[in-house]
């Protein structure tokens, strides 16, 4: 489960001082598109791409292909930004902007990673134990209304991709990269 913090960082990459703006970034995007809003994080990652980011920027429409996301991350980012559906409770549609807590990312005791895994903080476990995960890790997640079978957003989770997509390029182009809080109206 996703630990959202009160008081997000600051989208820096403590290693080197640099802010999103500068920093060799990927913008992946989790989900399959057959389970309703689950995707979310493959919508907003399309909409990024087909807009222009600066040449840092990347971006990765994962869908449910973990596995290749971490040999992406083999090419060497110095930060990276997961979108995808995150059910915290909340009305449909709500954004949330959190970073992983250590916990989220340790592989525990006894646990076996399957390096075919399509989850994100599977996916992402699997690139820390390999020495390829970022420092500098954002997830961007939209509660979902509902993720069963079937091709489309609902309409209130439609309505939050443009929204997680102006957010997203406002991390990555604004001084410090910086975000207010967890929930974004």
């Amino acid at each position: 489960a996703w630990r959202i913090l009160t008081s997000p960082p600051p989208a820096r990459d403590a290693s080197r001082g640099r802010t999103l703006t500068t920093a060799k970034t990927l913008i992946v995007g989790f989900g399959n598109v057959l389970l309703g809003d689950d995707g979310f994080g493959v919508e907003v990652v399309q909409r990024l791409a087909a807009s222009k980011l600066p040449s840092h920027i990347e971006t990765m429409d994962v869908g449910i292909g973990g596995m290749h996301f971490v040999l992406r991350l083999m090419e060497g980012f110095e930060a990276l930004i997961v979108v995808d559906a995150v059910q915290r409770g909340q009305p449909p549609g709500t954004l949330y902007v959190f970073s992983p807590g250590a916990d989220d990312l340790a592989i525990q005791s006894g646990e076996r990673v399957d390096p075919h895994c399509a989850e994100p903080a599977r996916s992402m476990k699997l690139a820390k134990a390999l020495g390829f995960l970022p420092e500098n890790v954002m997830v961007v997640g939209c509660e979902p209304a509902t993720c069963h079978l079937g091709v489309g957003l609902t309409v209130a989770v439609d309505s939050a991709v443009q929204r997680a997509a102006e957010h997203i390029r406002e991390l990555v182009l604004s001084d410090g990269g910086r975000t207010e809080g967890v929930r974004l109206a």
